[in-house]
């Protein structure tokens, strides 16, 4: 399925085959227009190459060379299009320098051109994919790097990490300057665009992407709406004064520029998309209210280098018992003879194979089966209320999907009485996961919103001859890893809507192109499955809903 990114042929793929699965059991179309999907406003975008334009003093500026465009986004507040005719630029200081006031009629109707780092003019390296390093920093001895397997474990390193950046020993102690900062003094002033001078500075391979389309929601009209901006280079600033910029007093006026460009979005060929269906429930008093249930449908795609399947694992197995979550080092000697043996054992039983599909198994094609599971028990079953399943789109790529369902449901959400989200139901052994056996389970959030959504499942579990051993060390105020931050809960939780996050863990394959359903633990998976499907039925029967006490303040706030 070549790791079924948003938006790719792949998901859509994936998609097509969720909804086809609810048809199969009878289930109602809950999506748009009569239909299983919900599409999502997510497609290419990017500037149109050939008809960018950027003229200073007279003098053609070359592209990559002397200036590139700044592209958009909800940080940022740049515009989406500029078209300007020989406007008259200005110095304006230094990027993000809120403390400096600029006087409107020095910069009313003009260019103002600022002094920025590449991260202000979105001039950035993009980070490593997943199996690799990176982050470009030395790759540290893994017997040097702290330990954070499992929740406790991981709290109070980064409790530590907090403390050292209070008293000043983080090392680098953030990204530096003012890239982090939205600076509205320009816009506030009445300048009609904005020129960084950071292309000097910027990493090469970042100013080569500057013009490459990439994938995303459309912007909104308030993103838009800003004033277009471009970062050009040193040299290109004494063009536009003469001088230096370091030389330069703040009001210095320059030769004026004309400017084009445009930066266009469109629907994705293969529509990023939501799969919703529903089960009526048969009590005419609660069938207006909806137990939901949901899992994500994507996952990240594939990387660009292909790595040996059986090496990258067996380095993962050893050193890295959380995936991603964990950083790259070099095993020591001892570590180093365990991966050696266990690449030994591999090539004893196939040859070698290199792999760059990030299949996702685990995460969250375990999730999405189970979602599947569930609704074919329950379409042989007459809930009191209603049962809504939820393939969410996109979580990988931002949690989008959970958030347009939210934002736009396709059912009155004041209606959802409680939602169950599910994310990587495959892992769960005891050698993987703090505190995993075959009837583990993780929960969070459970009593966030609602204490008594909390206590059914305790309740439920209790009942049950084929009880869980629910782990409920993640769901602490301090949130290692930001876990609940992290998944389709959190949207939910947004509109008042009590959720728990159910998952075996993070293991050795997340986020690495070894998650492959080989490795999936199956009878666990269906032992989780049959304890959620019991959850939402004594969900669906009880006389009341749970009843919402509001958020718990000692949880930290997903933004």
């Amino acid at each position: 399925m070549l790791g079924r990114r948003i938006g790719e042929p792949s998901n859509f793929k994936g998609t097509a085959y969720i909804a086809s699965e609810f048809k199969r059991l009878g289930l109602r179309p809950a999506g748009d227009n009569g239909t299983y999907f919900q599409d999502l406003p997510y497609g290419p975008m990017g500037f149109d190459v050939a008809s960018l334009n950027l003229v200073a003093g007279g003098a053609v500026l070359a592209t990559k060379t002397d200036w590139v465009p700044v592209a958009p986004t909800a940080m940022n507040g740049i515009g989406l299009k500029a078209d300007l005719s020989n406007v008259p630029t200005v110095f304006a200081g230094r990027w993000g320098d809120t403390t400096a006031a600029l006087d409107p009629a020095l910069v009313r109707g003009k260019v103002a051109v600022f002094l920025a780092t590449p991260a202000a003019a979105g001039l950035t390296q993009a980070g490593g994919g997943g199996g690799g390093a990176g982050r470009g920093g030395p790759v540290l001895r893994c017997d040097s790097v702290a330990d954070k397997f499992g929740a406790a474990a991981a709290a109070k390193v980064e409790a530590a990490a907090r403390a050292d950046s209070v008293a000043g020993r983080g090392g680098r102690g953030g990204r530096g300057g003012a890239g982090g900062t939205r600076d509205n003094r320009a816009l506030r002033s009445g300048a009609v665009a904005i020129l960084f001078v950071a292309l000097d500075s910027a990493p090469r391979t970042a100013v080569n992407a500057a013009l490459n389309s990439r994938m995303g929601m459309q912007l909104t009209s308030a993103v838009g709406n800003g004033v277009p901006a471009a970062a050009i280079s040193s040299s290109a600033a004494v063009k536009l004064f003469g001088k230096p910029i370091d030389q330069l007093s703040v009001g210095a006026t320059g030769q004026p520029i004309t400017a084009r460009w445009q930066y266009d979005w469109k629907m994705s060929a293969t529509p990023a998309r939501n799969v919703i269906a529903i089960l009526p429930g048969t009590d005419p008093s609660r069938a207006a209210e909806y137990v939901l249930v949901g899992a994500h449908n994507d996952h990240v795609g594939v990387n660009a280098a292909a790595v040996d399947h059986d090496s990258l694992r067996a380095v993962n197995m050893v050193t890295r018992k959380q995936g991603s979550n964990d950083p790259a080092c070099r095993p020591t000697d001892a570590q180093q003879h365990e991966i050696d043996a266990l690449i030994a054992h591999a090539r004893s039983i196939r040859p070698p194979r290199r792999d760059s599909i990030m299949n996702g198994a685990d995460d969250d094609g375990s999730g999405t089966v189970v979602l599947l599971e569930i609704a074919e028990r329950f379409a042989s079953e007459k809930p009191a209320r209603s049962i809504i399943f939820v393939s969410h789109e996109g979580e990988e790529s931002g949690l989008l999907g959970s958030k347009w369902f939210t934002d736009h449901p396709t059912i009155p959400l004041a209606s959802v009485v409680a939602a169950h989200n599910m994310d990587m139901l495959g892992k769960g052994r005891a050698d993987q996961v703090m505190y995993g056996g075959p009837g583990s389970v993780q929960t969070l959030g459970s009593r966030r919103l609602s204490r008594e959504f909390g206590d059914i499942i305790d309740s439920v579990n209790t009942a049950r001859s084929e009880k869980m051993t629910i782990d409920k060390s993640w769901d602490v105020s301090a949130n290692p890893m930001n876990r609940f931050c992290r998944s389709d809960q959190v949207n939910y939780v947004h509109h008042n809507v009590p959720v728990t996050y159910f998952s075996t863990g993070y293991a050795e394959d997340y986020h690495q192109p070894t998650d492959e359903p080989q490795y999936i633990e199956y009878d666990h998976a269906a032992r989780l499955a049959r304890f959620i499907h019991d959850v939402m039925w004594a969900v669906s029967e009880r006389k009341d809903k749970p009843a919402i006490a509001g958020p718990d303040p000692s949880y930290p706030v997903c933004r």
